[in-house]
């Protein structure tokens, strides 16, 4: 064994402060809701409809799933402020848990999550959105069609955008901070707008009468982790916390402000697609959004609001990009990646190695096809690493009473333990379902949580990353 391998728990924290303290309260609620607020609020309704058959239990599930999200939200923002460090997650468990366990989240996050999250983002916005905005001005383009071998051109501009988003960030904090307020501003006020004019207005179809299936477990787990995805994100400004400028008020006005915010949209958006589509018409409208717009107002609302969700991916897309590369700052850090990705730009003051690193893996992903299939193999070990988390606020109150906490959680205990309890519901529902209904879908996200007690047990193996 190394000494790397059995690296004492109760360590310094990994990371530093890390550069400059730009991002104010509107920077921090902004990365938090334009990360969540991208394709998963018109995509997810449709899918929550055919799994659930009432309005009752399909508005019951996105109040769940936000509630739990504030409460991990509350977790997150007294961990965030009591070790203002970039890297998020990784920093946590280090801190509660040890260090084999901050690798294996650490991974996961980073070399999974987050690149993956960059390639699903970057190709469908190149692939539906931006051909469907250019054709009415004679500018489409055919995205399925081969530039290269087997790269499309939706995937070749993909590329080209994602370098662009990391080389806008890479030349500073603050220029990524405006480009995110930009791209969250104009989304969130016209979506908000648009939803309470469509609740007030519209007349839904008549329905006609489609035979359902019965609701069970497993379908209500499934419907409960789509809504999940659309929420993903709310805890985005802890992988920037030591950017944040005044971070024991600004860290929780973030987490809490911006996911409360994003709750009280997504269920004033889900009762628009319900009056302007219907409950049948929303179970089988697919992209939600584009089709009430187009039932409401044509084919030049619709444009509008093709250009609208294009707007909010590129918000979530130069989110994802700020945030991920803090994962990778932090575990050079900790000694889980080179440390030549701790390092700052002397002059712009951001992690522009880690930036880089995290675009050639997207970049990797978006020309592989395989970014999909990587974010549902991981998606329960996502699940299972926030629960770490959030039961690290649980560890460090019992092990370090005396630790300064700037914030406390709002809600303690009974707020953090509605989101573990809700995220081992989920978590067990699965698994029986794989034991009780063996099969390749049912079983591919339990291989995730296999990836992260191998990268545990990886990090007892091997010596740790040098130069």
């Amino acid at each position: 064994m190394t000494e790397y391998a059995h690296a004492p728990d109760q360590q310094a924290d990994p990371g530093s402060d890390g550069g400059q303290r730009v991002l104010g309260p509107w920077s921090a609620m902004s990365l938090v809701a334009g990360s969540m607020l991208g394709i998963g609020i018109f995509l997810t309704p449709s899918i929550v409809a055919t799994h659930v058959h009432s309005a009752g239990l399909f508005f019951g599930l996105w109040v769940v799933a936000g509630l739990a999200a504030i409460a991990g939200a509350v977790a997150y923002a007294e961990l965030g402020t009591m070790m203002p460090k970039a890297g998020g997650d990784y920093v946590f468990l280090r801190r509660a848990y040890g260090s084999s366990t901050a690798f294996a989240s650490g991974w996961v996050v980073f070399g999974a999550v987050f690149t993956g999250s960059i390639a699903a983002m970057a190709v469908p916005l190149l692939t539906y959105q931006v051909p469907a905005l250019l054709k009415p001005i004679g500018m489409g383009f055919d995205p399925a069609a081969v530039v290269l071998g087997p790269i499309t051109t939706a995937q070749a501009l993909a590329v080209l955008l994602v370098i662009a988003v990391t080389a806008l960030n890479a030349l500073g904090a603050r220029l990524g901070a405006l480009l995110q307020n930009l791209t969250t501003v104009l989304p969130v006020a016209v979506f908000a707008v648009g939803a309470v004019v469509a609740v007030l207005t519209a007349e839904p179809p008549p329905q006609p009468d489609i035979e359902v299936s019965a609701l069970t477990p497993a379908g209500l787990a499934a419907a409960y982790m789509a809504v999940y995805f659309a929420y993903s994100g709310w805890n985005a400004v802890i992988y920037v916390a030591g950017e944040v400028a005044r971070r024991e008020r600004n860290i929780p006005l973030g987490l809490v402000g911006g996911t409360l915010g994003i709750m009280v949209l997504y269920l004033v958006m889900c009762g628009a697609f319900m009056a302007v589509l219907g409950y049948d018409g929303l179970r089988q409208a697919g992209e939600a959004g584009t089709a009430a717009a187009y039932a409401l107002g044509g084919p030049m609302l619709g444009w509008a609001m093709t250009f609208l969700i294009a707007f909010g991916l590129l918000g979530t897309l130069n989110g994802t990009v700020l945030a991920g590369a803090r994962v990778a700052y932090a575990m050079a850090h900790g000694g889980a990646l080179w440390k030549a990705f701790g390092q700052l730009s002397p002059r712009t003051q951001v992690p522009a190695r880690a930036l880089w690193i995290q675009c050639v893996i997207a970049c990797a992903f978006v020309l592989s096809g395989t970014f999909e299939q990587l974010l549902n193999l991981v998606s329960l070990a996502m699940l299972a690493i926030g629960a770490l988390t959030v039961g690290a606020v649980f560890v460090l109150r019992r092990r370090e009473p005396q630790a300064p906490r700037p914030y406390l959680a709002t809600g303690y205990p009974w707020l953090p333990a509605f989101y573990l309890l809700a995220s081992v519901l989920v978590v067990g529902v699965m698994v029986t379902e794989a034991a009780t209904n063996p099969s390749w879908k049912t079983g591919f996200p339990l291989l995730g949580l296999g990836l992260l007690v191998a990268a545990w047990l990886v990090h007892r193996l091997l010596p740790a990353p040098q130069g």
